[in-house]
């Protein structure tokens, strides 16, 4: 059975909904995760796919679970696991 692809636009904007709810700015969250401002907005634009490392400092940096920034592209597989 083939993988399907993660949709790297809903984590995007689960990232950008949450870096808004805390009213911070790209250049704030990626200093505050440790990466350069550029790995934002590819992740927000849902251009990349990055690292756990990178995604689990992101998540740090708005303090969310890093489940909660994946959860969007959880839900789309629900049950194709049977």
């Amino acid at each position: 059975m083939a993988v399907p692809a993660p949709d790297l636009l809903a984590l995007g904007v689960e990232v950008a909904k949450h870096r808004r709810a805390l009213g911070c700015s790209i250049d704030y969250l990626a200093e505050a995760a440790g990466v350069h401002r550029k790995t934002i907005i590819q992740i927000e634009a849902g251009r990349v796919s990055a690292r756990v490392g990178t995604l689990h400092a992101i998540a740090h940096a708005l303090n969310v679970p890093l489940a909660q920034l994946l959860d969007p592209l959880c839900r789309q597989h629900e049950g194709s696991l049977s």
